[in-house]
């Protein structure tokens, strides 16, 4: 037995509770639990000094929203220190068939009704590539003596695909008659008399064939004409530039006639290709296209030899050229386009080409290109006399016949129409309404967050106790810093007042004034009520007299009538070098720390240390020594814990010991 007791507990030094608790072996007393209360009155400061941090953290909190709020305000300053919206003007067209009509920023206009009489729309310079640049029907094919019409059309100069199953057959319909063909066996001469032998048994005077010396396709008949149907496979019609050409169908006598001659240019051919019999048709070009690069007003435009004409026609347009290039498969015609209207002119070629793709394609002179020279926009307007006054433009936006007014062409008329010029307070109205919807965010936030607590008493009827209702203050009560920055905004839009001899030189006088009564909680103790003698504590909303420092709702009208009597005082008062954008502008600067910008640069000089920054700050260091104090409070109660525990452990050992004789000795007396 002997030994028992000898270990009273188990314990880790450096905390005040153990981590392992044992009561007293010997003693059976839980000295753990006593030890916890003897320190636990040394510990209460560290609650308090808790909620002190707390407390701090949350007013850091809010210093960070109401800063992120008033940088809203100086992002709505920025707005209205832009000078093109108050001089902004609107301008509306009778008539937008003909015209529409938009203010031009930061230009001088005549409020009033114009009157235009005629518009003429500008057009662009265009260069008309000559027709028929590739091979016709008629022209013998290479390592042959026949020509297109008499060799199978996949080996002519027609554009031809087939596809209805296979790769070679296709299929036309022609007044209700389906006939087939196949590209690889079949000449056009061949399809042709297929045609009609199909056709004019249906009705027998019909005929297709070419006009003669040419391969224009003509199709006649004394009846209708009808061509394709939705079962059709390839692209016959194309090839014969029947697609797009006028049916004629006039009582006995209908008639077609192709837009171009069957054959030409292949678009889709590479200037280098070779036919299924090892021919070279490049194309189908008369002259074949070589490879290097050729120039449109300067800009030089690349050419490969495995390329189409599609691909130059994309190269062309990809560039600076400035012209816009188009294929009519119709008239198998390239068309350039200048990218401006007016008498421009298209530079076509210079003496550094390397490829012929210009004159091969007919865009030169002497291939028989033609240039039609753009012409200038006009606009004829009523001038105040009765007289008429035309203005002209290289572009279809006019900015000289209306003073402040651009005026777009939509087409060319001589009916007449009107155009409404007026000022456009729209954008500033909007501007201002954004500043006061952020001042008053930022205004409302801060006094919420200082507001003081409300406390009211009253007294209970029946057992004379006191009662009491209370609504706590906000998170910066007693924070003078932060008010002091609501008293400085709310004194400069107060006080802003211009000594610039206008009218309008408050922002009262433009529709801008401070709220004069508010919202508050107050406490209301009532009177004695009932028998019971009972006094109500309560606290509640009531209407007081003055400003909380918000702005009430921007009058409109005020500001626009200011704005139409006198703009120049109107920018003046608002973002000129005394005015409101500019006195808060360089303000808020020091306060958030982020500089206001606005159209002429920046407001202030951003410092090291925002004042917010700095109050934020300051709560940080009381943090931060709050928190020393309670690691020194937690280091003194972890050491008299640990004193304790020793105390307490060399008790238990020595009764321990002083057990354990009283044991051997009852043993010895027991024995004997």
């Amino acid at each position: 037995m002997s030994g028992i007791g000898s270990t009273s507990t188990s314990y880790v030094p450096g905390t005040n509770v153990a981590p392992i608790s044992f009561p007293g072996i010997a003693s059976g007393i839980d000295y753990n639990s006593i030890i916890q209360k003897l320190t636990a009155m040394q510990l209460a400061p560290v609650t308090q000094l808790n909620q002190q941090i707390a407390t701090l953290n949350a007013a850091t909190t809010e210093l960070i929203k109401i800063n992120s709020m008033l940088a809203s305000v100086q992002n709505a300053l920025t707005a209205m220190s832009d000078p093109a919206i108050y001089s902004a003007i609107s301008a509306t067209s009778s008539n937008t068939s003909i015209a529409t009509a938009a203010g031009i920023a930061n230009t001088t206009a005549t409020p009033g009704t114009y009157q235009i009489t005629s518009t003429q729309l500008a057009t662009a310079t265009q260069v008309t590539g000559a027709a028929n640049m590739g091979h016709t029907m008629l022209d013998v094919m290479p390592g042959t003596t026949a020509n297109g019409t008499q060799v199978p059309l996949a080996d002519s100069w027609a554009s031809i695909t087939a596809s209805n199953g296979t790769a070679t057959s296709g299929s036309i319909t022609i007044d209700g008659v389906s006939v087939s063909y196949n590209v690889t066996q079949d000449s056009i001469s061949t399809i042709f008399a297929r045609i009609n032998t199909a056709v004019q048994a249906v009705d027998p005077s019909f005929n297709i064939g070419f006009q003669a010396g040419t391969d224009v396709v003509k199709i006649t008949s004394s009846n209708p004409i009808a061509l394709g149907a939705a079962g059709d496979q390839g692209n016959l019609l194309q090839v014969l530039h029947v697609d797009q050409a006028q049916v004629n169908n006039a009582p006995g006598a209908s008639s077609v006639t192709g837009t171009a001659g069957v054959g030409g240019i292949n678009a889709g051919q590479d200037f280098s290709y070779t036919d299924s019999a090892g021919y070279a048709t490049n194309g189908n070009y008369t002259t074949a296209v070589t490879a290097g690069s050729f120039t449109i007003n300067g800009v030089q435009i690349a050419v490969a030899s495995n390329q189409n004409l599609y691909d130059v026609i994309k190269n062309i347009n990809q560039s600076a050229a400035g012209v816009v290039a188009s294929y009519n498969s119709a008239t198998g015609q390239i068309t350039l386009t200048n990218k401006n209207t007016g008498p421009q002119s298209v530079v076509l070629g210079s003496s550094s080409d390397t490829s012929n793709f210009l004159s091969a394609a007919g865009l030169t002179p002497a291939a028989g290109a033609a240039t039609t020279l753009g012409t200038q926009a006009s606009v004829t307007v009523k001038t105040a006399g009765g007289a008429t006054q035309t203005v002209y433009s290289n572009s279809n936006t006019v900015t000289t016949a209306i003073p402040g007014v651009a005026l777009t062409l939509q087409s060319s008329s001589t009916q007449p129409f009107n155009v409404t010029v007026g000022q456009d307070s729209s954008s500033l109205v909007t501007a201002v309404t954004t500043f006061v919807s952020a001042y008053n965010a930022a205004i409302n936030e801060i006094n919420t967050a200082t507001a003081a607590p409300v406390v009211a008493t009253g007294q209970s009827g029946i057992t004379g106790t006191p009662a009491t209702t209370a609504v706590p203050g906000g998170v910066l009560w007693g924070n003078s810093d932060v008010s002091l920055i609501k008293d400085q905004l709310v004194g400069m839009v107060s006080s802003l007042n211009l000594t610039t001899g206008t009218t309008y030189n408050s922002l009262s006088t433009i529709g801008l004034t401070l709220t004069n009564s508010y919202t508050q909680l107050v406490a209301n103790s009532s009177s004695t009520t009932g028998t019971t003698g009972a006094q109500n504590a309560q606290v509640s909303s009531q209407q007081s007299d003055g400003t909380d420092g918000q702005l009430q709702a921007l009058d409109v009208s005020k500001l626009q009538a200011a704005l139409a009597a006198n703009p120049t005082a109107v920018q003046n008062l608002l973002s000129g070098a005394q005015g409101m954008v500019t006195q808060l502008g360089t303000y808020l600067t020091g306060v958030t720390g982020f500089a206001t910008q606005v159209s002429s640069g920046l407001l202030g000089t951003a410092p090291s240390v925002s004042m917010m920054q700095a109050y934020e700050n300051s709560n940080a260091s009381q943090i931060t020594s709050i928190q020393e104090q309670i690691s020194l409070i937690q280091t003194n109660v972890n050491q008299y814990a640990d004193s304790l525990r020793q105390e307490f452990v060399a008790a238990e050992t020595q009764l321990s010991g002083y057990q354990s004789l009283q044991q051997q000795l009852g043993s010895f007396f027991k024995s004997s």
